[in-house]
């Protein structure tokens, strides 16, 4: 009986390095690269778009049975629309003797992507019959993406980004319902238009049409920034929900991502909740609703003196008292700073100097696509100006924004009012209340107070209180 066990496990042992050295005389002698024109139909077939393998191909099967494909190029109607410096794919063995693939890892090295979202909402890489598949595990290694957004014109570029997404798959159909993943990803270097952030990190993760990256984490501005975002992507309309907190980050940065002279130093911290509903960007500004709350301590003005500045604003009215306004840059009113708003007149009145925002608070609430003034002014030694007013980002206008310099009893002593579209903005005459004509003018105001018994009416009702 042992004998005859002996022989068996002989037996196999000897089918199985047979086999073992069939498969490496198969590997070593069977030249893939005389398939390449059948892979590439194959390949354009199953992707809806026209793949070209302009290196070698290599075919293994140990440790892992699998390709690797060198210099990669897929393109859609005469555009690219990806490509790679290599890509290895394995593949599970037994399935293959069912003449089933099953992809098990696809790694992508220094890949590139052109992604284009159309007039229509479509991307460039959106195919009309979409299969059900199923793939283990997707790692791309230095990748670098592109987007343009037909529509907008919103342009974004990402590089130097990592991706791993584990057990990826999709039941077929068109919609975000039928794909399920989790994974990671990290990007060095992110920008669009005068924005730019830094080491990003996203967790994320999709079942059943919901969206999650939580947490998010990157470097903007010189602070960190750290949130979450949750997305419904059912039906029609894409519902979304997100929470952002930046601490410590620096004014001047600000200022010099939008191409301004970085007259403003010092740190602070903005928390974010919106939430939002629609199919496009015009439908989701229309609809978004939540707050945004800023804080600044200590805020250094180099080469303007507000205080002196204000003091002589009562005779001169020789720049604009909205200007200011751009100190709230960071809170929705950051649409003043991008037209260029940028202090000019305000620093030919100060004649140098420099000066200190003690304190800075700038509170809005956002309804239906309108941010709203809620607690919106700062402080000096001498002085708190505030602002009242509300941004129509649907339309992209102004509705009736005014800066003020208040009293102590929150009453505008000198106010100016801005309207009309964020591109070409109407900026009223200066409304001065007091000191007009000098001391008189001052007295008399004064004892028309005093009658009043102290009343006015009241422009600032928040938190910050007069110095």
């Amino acid at each position: 009986m042992k004998s005859k066990m002996k022989k068996v496990v002989l037996a196999l042992g000897g089918s199985a390095v047979a086999l073992v050295l069939a498969a490496v005389v198969f590997v070593l002698t069977f030249d893939i690269n005389s398939y390449k024109p059948r892979i590439e139909a194959a390949a354009s077939t199953a992707s809806g778009m026209k793949v070209r393998i302009n290196g070698k191909i290599k075919l293994s099967l140990f440790p892992d049975a699998g390709i690797s494909l060198e210099d990669i190029m897929i393109q859609k109607k005469g555009a690219d629309v990806a490509s790679a410096k290599k890509a290895e794919v394995k593949i599970r063995l037994l399935p293959l003797l069912r003449r089933k693939v099953l992809i098990q890892q696809v790694k992508l090295v220094a890949p590139s992507f052109f992604i284009t979202k159309d007039k229509n909402g479509r991307f460039n890489f959106e195919r009309d019959k979409k299969k059900p598949f199923e793939i283990k595990k997707i790692i791309i290694q230095g990748g670098h993406a592109q987007y343009l957004e037909e529509i907008t014109g919103i342009k974004a570029e990402a590089k130097d980004c990592d991706l791993s997404i584990q057990n990826l798959s999709s039941s077929g159909g068109g919609s975000f319902e039928a794909l399920s993943f989790d994974g990671d990803m990290s990007c060095k270097d992110v920008k669009s238009k005068e924005l730019r952030i830094a080491d990003v990190q996203v967790d994320m993760k999709a079942r059943g049409g919901k969206f999650e990256a939580n947490p998010f984490s990157m470097n903007i501005f010189g602070g960190n920034c750290k949130g979450t975002i949750k997305g419904v992507m059912t039906g029609e309309s894409r519902e979304y929900s997100i929470d952002v907190a930046i601490t410590k980050f620096r004014f001047e940065e600000v200022l010099g991502a939008f191409n301004q002279k970085k007259s403003a130093h010092g740190e602070l911290d903005i928390k974010s909740h919106l939430a939002m509903k629609g199919k496009d960007t015009t439908e989701l500004t229309r609809t978004a609703q939540g707050d945004v709350s800023l804080r600044g301590h200590n805020l250094s003005i180099k080469s303007l003196d507000i205080d002196t500045m204000l003091k002589k604003y009562e005779k001169s009215q020789n720049f604009n008292l909205v200007d200011l306004g751009a100190f709230f840059v960071v809170g929705p009113l950051g649409a003043v700073l991008t037209k260029g708003y940028d202090f000019g007149s305000a620093y030919k009145e100060s004649l140098g100097g420099e000066s200190t925002i003690l304190k800075l608070v700038s509170d809005w609430k956002v309804r239906n696509g309108i941010a709203e003034a809620a607690d919106v002014a700062f402080i000096t030694s001498k002085n708190r100006v505030a602002l009242n007013g509300k941004l129509d980002f649907v339309n992209g206008r102004f509705e009736d924004v005014t800066v003020a310099v208040l009293n102590a009893n929150g009453c505008a002593t000198q106010s100016q009012r801005i309207r009309g579209s964020f591109n070409k903005p109407r900026i009223d005459k200066p409304n001065i209340f007091r000191s007009l004509m000098g001391p008189v003018i001052s007295l008399a105001t004064k004892s028309y107070d005093m009658l009043k018994g102290g009343r006015c009416e009241v422009f600032y009702r928040g938190s910050l209180a007069q110095p």
